[in-house]
């Protein structure tokens, strides 16, 4: 069997790494429950938001896991801040850590209620299971929505 390639351009719904999705749950103390952009094949969570639901178009009202489509993470990142916000609910991310964009600065730094951990080392992404033959393009790091306790 044939390990997939990482390739940006041919794809675009890598699937998490279930270490690596146990590692920041298990750093963050975070147990999710809804994964907002998945399918039925490869959700962490007891719940998720398939493709054809589209998770941007619902409400992230209970704890949530997000791997979002990398072609448009700048979307992604606001909709988890801001659903984190209106429902004073955790969440945590996983993405590429670009911290030079108007996404990080606007919804990341500065909130006092969002920590970042930068993962050490390119991530090997899965496709249908099986672990990517080479890392991604550029750094990844979660992103942790903390539910907010004294509101």
């Amino acid at each position: 069997m044939n390990k997939p390639v990482f390739n940006l351009s041919k794809k675009n719904d890598w699937e998490t790494p279930p270490d690596l999705f146990k590692l920041g749950c298990d750093y963050f103390g975070h147990e999710p429950q809804l994964d907002v952009a998945a399918t039925a094949e490869n959700s962490l969570c007891k719940y998720h938001y398939n493709k054809e639901m589209d998770g941007l178009k619902h409400s992230f009202d209970i704890p949530f896991w997000c791997n979002p489509p990398f072609s448009d993470l700048k979307t992604w990142i606001r909709k988890c801040y801001t659903e984190h916000v209106k429902h004073n609910v955790s969440g945590l991310m996983l993405c590429f850590a670009k911290t030079d964009t108007k996404a990080f600065h606007q919804y990341v730094f500065s909130k006092d209620s969002v920590s970042v951990l930068f993962i050490q080392g390119r991530v090997h992404y899965y496709d249908k299971g099986i672990r990517s033959k080479n890392p991604s393009p550029y750094a990844s790091c979660f992103i942790f929505f903390r539910e907010k306790f004294d509101v």
